[in-house]
C-alpha cells in the first residue's frame, strides 16, 4: 500500500508540473520583430466637428471663360451702313449661341444712354411691336454711347428719324433715334459716355425723347435685361442669346458664383487679375 501511495503522489506531481509549464508558455509570447506587430486599423466612424463649412467653387477653366470682348466685324459693307436690323457677318457665324456677361463690364466701360431719364413707353408695351424704350428728360439733351464700339449707321432713318447705331466689341448693338442732331460719322469710334447725338423729335414721334434699343445679330430684345432702367444702372447677369434659324432668343441668367467673388475679375485674354487692376478696357 504505502508504494501504490508513492506512485499515485508521483503522478500526480508530474501532471501538476505540465500543466504548469502549458500556462507559462501561453502567457510569455516570444519574441517578435517590428515587422511582425500587426496594426489595427482605424475606427471607421470617426465623429467629426460640429461647424460650418463654406464652399468656394473653384474658379473655371482659362478655356471655358466667357471673354469680354466678342469677335465682331469692324469693317462695314454697304448693306450694313444701310440697314439697321443687319447681322454681323462674324458674330454667331460659326455658333448657335452667345454669352455676354455683364459683369465683367466694370462702371468706367458704361453710360447709361441718357443720364437722368425716366422711361415714358416700355419695351412692347401698349405697342406691341414697340422695338426699345423710350426715355425723356427735356429737348436738345445730350446722348452718350452705352458701350465702346464704332459708329455703323448714323444718318435719316424711315420712322426713327435721325439715328445712331453703334456697334459694341461685346457683342451688342446699341440704337439712338429721333435726334434733332447726330454727332457721330459711320466708322467712328467711340468710348462709353462719349456724346452721339442730342433728343428730339424726328421721325414717327409726338415729343422730344430718346428712342433706345439694344440688338444682338441685327434682333431687337428687352434694354431691361442689359440695364435697370430705374436706377440706371447695368445689370450684373449674363445674357444668353440662341440662335435657332434666322431668331435670336435672349435670356438673363445670373452669374456664376466664382464671378460674385470679388478677388476675380477676367480680361479679354481670360486671365485672373487682381482687384488693383479690375479695369477691362472694351
Amino acid at each position: 500500500m504505502p508504494k501504490i501511495y508513492s506512485y499515485i503522489l508521483s503522478f500526480i506531481t508530474l501532471i501538476t508540473l505540465s500543466t504548469c509549464s502549458s500556462v507559462l508558455s501561453v502567457q510569455s509570447p516570444l519574441p517578435v520583430t517590428a515587422q511582425e506587430v500587426a496594426i489595427a486599423p482605424p475606427a471607421s466612424e470617426v465623429p467629426l466637428p460640429k461647424v460650418d463649412y463654406i464652399f468656394l467653387p473653384p474658379a473655371p477653366e482659362l478655356g471655358k471663360t466667357e471673354y469680354a470682348r466678342k469677335d465682331i466685324t469692324e469693317d462695314f459693307s454697304l448693306r450694313e451702313k444701310a440697314d439697321i436690323a443687319v447681322p454681323d457677318p462674324k458674330l454667331l457665324a460659326n455658333d448657335n449661341s452667345l454669352v455676354i456677361d455683364l459683369a465683367l463690364i466694370t462702371e468706367e466701360d458704361y453710360a447709361f444712354p441718357l443720364p437722368g431719364a425716366k422711361v415714358i413707353s416700355p419695351y412692347a408695351g401698349r405697342r406691341r411691336h414697340h422695338s426699345g424704350v423710350d426715355l425723356k428728360t427735356c429737348a436738345n439733351d445730350t446722348i452718350v454711347a452705352a458701350f465702346d464700339g464704332i459708329v455703323r449707321i448714323a444718318k435719316p432713318y424711315a420712322a426713327y428719324g435721325n439715328v445712331v447705331v453703334i456697334r459694341h466689341y461685346n457683342g451688342l448693338e446699341t440704337v439712338y433715334s429721333h435726334n434733332s442732331k447726330n454727332l457721330v460719322k459711320v466708322g467712328e469710334r467711340v468710348k462709353a459716355g462719349d456724346p452721339v447725338g442730342l433728343t428730339g423729335r424726328t421721325g414717327r414721334a409726338t415729343t422730344e425723347h430718346l428712342h433706345f434699343e439694344v440688338r444682338i445679330n441685327g434682333q431687337h430684345f428687352d434694354p431691361n435685361k442689359v440695364f435697370d432702367l430705374e436706377k440706371r444702372k447695368l445689370h450684373t447677369t449674363c445674357l444668353v442669346a440662341t440662335k435657332t434659324g434666322r431668331n435670336i432668343a435672349v435670356k438673363a441668367v445670373d452669374i456664376l458664383p466664382h464671378q460674385r467673388a470679388g478677388e476675380y475679375q477676367y480680361s479679354y485674354v481670360g486671365i485672373p487679375v487682381s482687384d488693383k487692376n479690375k479695369k477691362i478696357n472694351l
